[in-house]
């Protein structure tokens, strides 16, 4: 009994590996793009950065995607851009006739990935409708409300994690 069980876990993290490795050559691209990794800089949740945000939000949207037939690319793609605002948003101060950040940084995280990326309507939608329903406009796909639950769900879990751990507020 304990060798089966054993066995099913084995396996179990046997498949985590390789979804994770699909991902990564799935996702590679957007990751390794030097716009992406300037996100590394900045300070997103607690001790994560807004890199490790996005990456951590574009896997568990892929983990969804695949389950339900989704568009796993386009959830990847929104996924890793859907934060790309290029600036530490805690030091931020809005300009006049911005409001604040959390209502701004879905335009200004899609301006910048039509700068740097060819962009479908569906990953459009996805970036810039990820703050539902703070930013009040519906998603126009079913992929933009898997980031619209997935982002909050990992938002929280970056904010426990320092909360728990007792951490102060770093980058890694």
């Amino acid at each position: 009994m304990v060798e089966k069980l054993k066995e099913r876990i084995i396996a179990g993290h046997n498949r985590q590996d390789d979804k994770g490795k699909e991902f990564y050559e799935l996702a590679k691209d957007i990751m390794e793009h030097p716009v992406v990794l300037q996100m590394k800089q900045f300070n997103h949740h607690s001790q994560t950065s807004c890199y490790q945000h996005c990456v951590h939000v574009a896997y568990y949207c892929y983990i969804i995607a695949k389950k339900l037939g989704m568009d796993e690319m386009a959830l990847i793609k929104g996924g890793l851009l859907h934060d790309l605002f290029l600036y530490d948003w805690h030091d931020y101060e809005p300009g006049k006739n911005e409001r604040l950040h959390g209502f701004e940084h879905p335009n200004k995280a899609l301006f910048n990935a039509h700068k740097y990326f060819k962009l479908t309507r569906k990953e459009g939608d996805i970036i810039v409708k990820h703050m539902f329903p703070l930013t009040l406009t519906l998603p126009s796909y079913k992929e933009s409300y898997v980031i619209v639950f997935v982002d909050k769900f990992v938002s929280t879990c970056e904010v426990l994690d320092r909360f728990f751990k007792k951490k102060k507020r770093i980058l890694t």
